[in-house]
């Protein structure tokens, strides 16, 4: 039998394990968009963009009070943890900003909008002076580096990558055809890209799209789309994961976590290796 570091060097595919509703209006989870497993890997980071808070969820969908909490900015869409463990970054749409938030203090320590970073000027054609809501999305650390990633959903998609301090833009890449993003029945006008995950064992970024309502395995290095991976979670009729807004990849035990912000739910996959 493959381990999972063998399986995923190579091409795989998603089997759906289970699913989980984690909506809670009574708590404000109502659209859960971003996600990020925590420093153990036996639960979750997620946030809402109507809410002001950090939501942990357990991998079987239960939301962890004591280890969710409030925060003082709105308008989250992604988030990710910190190389060590003790902080997580968030990214607002509106502002294109990427917040850093203290884990044990349970608070924002700084805001770092990209128009303030160094090297805004060559990303800034891509960001219109009055938001068009095709801002950034996605955030991920490469833990090897300690570099941040953050990802524009579209118009065009464009994955920038950032100092571990979120100061400096380091450089950027549009995801175009070119590069392999591309979809047999969503346009590269439609395409969008709505969360990423990155993956020390392969050295790669897991990207999720919500119009594609796939995964693509991008090798940043090489400038390369590895594979496209649908998020199908039926059996018989084909279905597929709506508004997928979030993934977390846990490479050790080959298991991919992503969630629905239509559906508020979480779906557990399994990487499996084709063949």
């Amino acid at each position: 039998m493959q381990s999972s570091a063998m399986v995923l060097m190579g091409s795989v595919r998603l089997e759906l394990i289970r699913s989980y509703r984690i909506g809670d209006p009574g708590i404000g989870l109502n659209e859960p968009s971003g996600l990020t497993l925590n420093a153990d890997r036996t639960a979750l980071y997620t946030v809402c963009d109507d809410t002001k808070a950090i939501f942990c969820v357990d991998l079987e969908g239960q939301v962890l009070l004591q280890q969710s909490f409030f925060i003082s900015a709105a308008g989250l869409e992604g988030i990710a943890l910190s190389a060590d463990g003790k902080q997580l970054f968030a990214v607002q749409e509106e502002t294109n900003a990427v917040l850093i938030i203290d884990i044990a203090g349970r608070c924002e320590r700084h805001q770092h909008p990209l128009a303030a970073m160094a090297n805004y000027d060559s990303v800034a054609k891509h960001f219109p002076h009055r938001p068009d809501n095709k801002g950034l999305e996605g955030i991920t650390v490469n833990t090897v580096n300690q570099h941040v990633f953050v990802v524009k959903e579209s118009q065009p998609g464009l994955l920038i990558e950032l100092d571990a301090e979120c100061r400096t833009i380091l450089s950027s890449r549009c995801l175009s055809k070119a590069n392999g993003f591309s979809h047999p029945k969503v346009g590269p006008d439609k395409l969008d890209f709505s969360g990423l995950s990155y993956d020390p064992r392969s050295d790669s970024l897991w990207i999720v799209s919500d119009q594609g309502r796939c995964l693509f395995q991008y090798d940043w290095v090489q400038d390369v789309v590895l594979q496209r991976l649908d998020l199908e979670i039926g059996e018989g009729k084909r279905r597929l994961v709506r508004k997928a807004e979030g993934v977390a990849i846990d490479p050790e035990c080959g298991r991919v976590y992503v969630v629905s912000d239509r559906d508020a739910r979480l779906y557990v996959f399994k990487l499996a290796a084709v063949g």
